[in-house]
């Protein structure tokens, strides 16, 4: 039987000691907010199986895809940062 998302990913987080793959931070007992990340990105063919997830906090998880915090906290992406420096030039 196929286990749900909810099951895998607390298997996930388990097998990861609820720690950030990146940072290291986390723990079962703290206030980091943890995402389960597809280390291969199903988008480009990357499944749901656990040799494919990891754990990261939800700052690292935004970095990997390449969305970079801002000084107020709110996140920008690459793409916007390079037609933000385009329109820029203008």
């Amino acid at each position: 039987m196929r286990e749900t998302w909810k099951e895998l990913r607390r298997s996930i987080l388990e097998r990861d000691n609820f720690l950030c793959q990146f940072c290291g931070l986390g723990g079962k007992s703290s206030d980091i907010i943890l995402e389960i990340d597809h280390i291969l990105e199903r988008s480009r063919g990357g499944t749901d199986d656990p040799s494919n997830l990891r754990v990261l906090c939800s700052t690292c998880h935004k970095l990997r895809h390449g969305k970079i915090p801002r000084v107020d906290n709110t996140f920008s992406s690459r793409r916007r940062r390079k037609k933000e420096r385009r329109n820029r030039g203008r």
